[in-house]
């Protein structure tokens, strides 16, 4: 496949679905190599600072301080970059996060087609989150700057996440809303960014495994997807996963369709810190890698 074609479907993948007018696709990308390895099923089952992006609601219940940091390599010299830190008080947990997505420099090109001098793309998101208990759920939101800029446009905006997660014995509900403003603007004209609503459920087995399964639905358009991924713990506190989602679909191609939306992931995890490790195929574009590490304290 050719760089232009790998290009292009790089785009696809992260466009909206057809009919959908929204921006800001790198807000679908996700955080955190477990939550990933899981298909992204996170919205249930996360509880740890990594719940920063996919449901605030999931540091309600957090007992100690943690941090939070992520490298992917996805495709095309494109990288992404997360941390996230969660504080329990007294009077509910709170937390920040940053997330910045680089792309390499592209090339440019004028009216005729004719080469010109390249340009950067990136974009960023600083997040404020609050997550607390109450007697019938546990509540969370996340308050998000977001800036993104291409070449010499530049575009910034401020959105809203707000979750529900309820622990039910080993079975566990959750629902979020991802991505709530008022779009991005470059120069006079605006679109709205990815408006998301997520539905997720989890089951803790005996033995620390535990499965998962995920529905979410762009209500302006985008369609909907769905993950699903589950983790086996094989020796103390290393686990194995795997899953599937829909949201590494990619239009076209011919050979690696089967494989496009499998999801493999390796972690370690004891008291104190944690290693995670993900691998997202994409077909022929080849598979994302995205390494998390966290601590408690």
């Amino acid at each position: 496949m050719s760089t232009i074609t790998r290009l292009s479907a790089l785009f696809l993948l992260l466009a909206p679905a057809a009919g959908a007018v929204e921006t800001a696709a790198f807000l679908n990308v996700g955080d955190g190599a477990r939550a990933l390895a899981l298909g992204s099923a996170y919205t249930a089952l996360g509880a740890d600072a990594n719940s920063l992006y996919w449901n605030p609601a999931g540091i309600a219940g957090m007992e100690k301080r943690e941090v939070t940091v992520s490298h992917a390599e996805l495709t095309q010299k494109t990288r992404q970059q997360f941390f996230g830190y969660a504080h329990p008080t007294s009077n509910g947990t709170f937390g920040a996060s940053l997330s910045y997505l680089s792309h390499s420099t592209i090339d440019g090109r004028d009216a005729a087609g004719r080469p010109t001098s390249g340009f950067e793309a990136s974009d960023a998101v600083v997040g404020v989150s609050y997550g607390r208990k109450t007697e019938l759920a546990d509540l969370g939101a996340t308050v998000k700057y977001i800036r993104t800029h291409i070449g010499s446009a530049e575009a910034q905006t401020f959105a809203l996440d707000a979750g529900v997660r309820k622990p039910l014995g080993s079975f566990i509900l959750g629902a979020t809303i991802r991505n709530l403003g008022p779009g991005l603007k470059f120069d006079s004209e605006r679109n709205d960014l990815p408006l998301r609503l997520a539905l997720g459920a989890a089951y803790k087995l005996a033995g620390g495994h535990a499965v998962a399964a995920e529905f979410v639905n762009g209500p302006r358009g985008a369609g909907s997807d769905v993950g699903i991924g589950g983790e086996f713990q094989a020796v103390k506190n290393l686990f194995l996963r795997g899953g599937y989602t829909t949201l590494s679909r990619v239009p076209g191609g011919s050979n690696f369709d089967a494989a496009r939306g499998l999801t493999l992931g390796v972690g370690f995890n004891n008291q104190r810190w944690s290693l995670d490790y993900a691998a997202v195929t994409m077909g022929e574009l080849g598979s994302a890698h995205r390494f998390t590490f966290g601590t408690r304290f």
